[in-house]
Formats: C-alpha cells, structure tokens, sequence
C-alpha cells in the first residue's frame, strides 16, 4: 500500500491519533478489495522482512488466536499478514498485522493503523514496539472510538484509557459525543466515555 508523503508524524501519539490515518486506512481498504486473495501460509515463500516480523509475532499471546497468511505482491513475492479476529465476533474491532509497500511492519486495528518505523528507526526496536502495542490493544488498554468513521462504518480513531489527558481531550471535545462508545478488541473493556470524567476509581 503506498503511503502518502507528507503525512509522518514525529511523536507517538501523533502517530496514533492522527486524521492522516483516515487516509491510510480508506487506501489499505481499496488494496485489500482488489489484490490478490490471501493464501495459506508457506513460510518458505515470503520475503524476508515478513519472515522477521512472524519469527518475532510467534511467542506473542496474540499469536495463538491470529490467522496467519500470505498476501501476493505485484511483483510477485509473497508477505505476510496476520489476522486477529475480535472474540465479539465484530469485524470493527479486528486486528491486522501486514507489510506496506517498503516491507515495513504495519498494525492495523478497526480503521486505524500505523507503521513499525514511526514508533523507531531501528528496525528492531520498531517492530517490538509495535507488538508491544498490539498487547496492550489485546488486554484493553487501547480501544477504538466508536465515531467518526469511515467506509463501511469503520472507526478509525483509538484512545488510550491509561492517558487521563488523552481522555480529558475527548471529553472537552465540542465534536465528541460524551456518550460515545469505547470498543475494546476483547469486547470485556468496552466503555462509555462520560463514565470515564472522574477517572480511575
């Protein structure tokens, strides 16, 4: 998926609550319409930078609910994509690990998402950020705002429930609901967000 220039973000928590997301996530959608099919995993098959990110992925907890593919490039090779379907059952709330264009790591939730390289330079320390903020997605710590979204209804937008600043900022927010739904990837976190205005108990 090409990225778009112009749209990187410094800081961390630029880069996960930037609108440029909204971008990104509308163009990964087209991609995943009208590629290639996935196909079953043959690790033997995929380039190197997706046999990195899953030797990495293997001993993560998520690792033993995730589905775990192959996506064709246009040239040909095959990377990898990892799929980590919500206990819900609810496809917004879905869970994608994949490579963009540049063989950079690349983590998907609802219709958010975000590249290894802007938590990092180093490649290493890029992708066990990025796994490590997939944990934190898994045990309920990130959740998706309910509203905006964007095709096919999708939220775009995640809050980070341990940033009591990040939660002021939405409660103060003339364009957020106060009873805006929180959806964790578990469905057990899921919140209201005018019950978070007094903070943890």
């Amino acid at each position: 998926m090409p990225r778009r220039r112009g749209l990187r973000p410094r800081p961390l928590s630029a880069v996960i609550r930037s609108k440029a997301t909204l971008g990104f996530a509308a163009e990964r959608q087209d991609v995943m319409r009208s590629g290639h099919e996935p196909a079953e995993l043959d690790a033997s098959k995929l380039d190197e930078a997706s046999r990195r990110v899953l030797a990495a992925f293997k001993d993560h907890p998520a690792a033993r609910v995730a589905n775990l593919l192959m996506e064709k490039r246009t040239d040909g090779s095959w990377s990898l994509l990892v799929t980590i379907p919500s206990p819900t059952g609810d496809r917004r709330r879905r869970l994608r690990i994949w490579l963009d264009e540049n063989s950079v790591p690349s983590l998907e939730f609802g219709g958010w998402h975000s590249h290894a390289d802007l938590w990092d330079p180093d490649q290493d320390v890029a992708l066990r950020r990025m796994l490590d903020y997939l944990e934190r997605i898994t045990d309920g710590q990130i959740v998706l705002a309910e509203v905006p979204t964007i095709a096919d209804g999708m939220p775009y937008r995640v809050v980070d429930l341990l940033d009591r600043q990040e939660i002021l900022d939405e409660l103060t927010s003339p364009t957020i609901p106060t009873d805006m739904k929180l959806l964790s990837w578990s469905g057990a976190e899921d919140a209201v967000l005018n019950d978070l205005r007094e903070g943890p108990a």
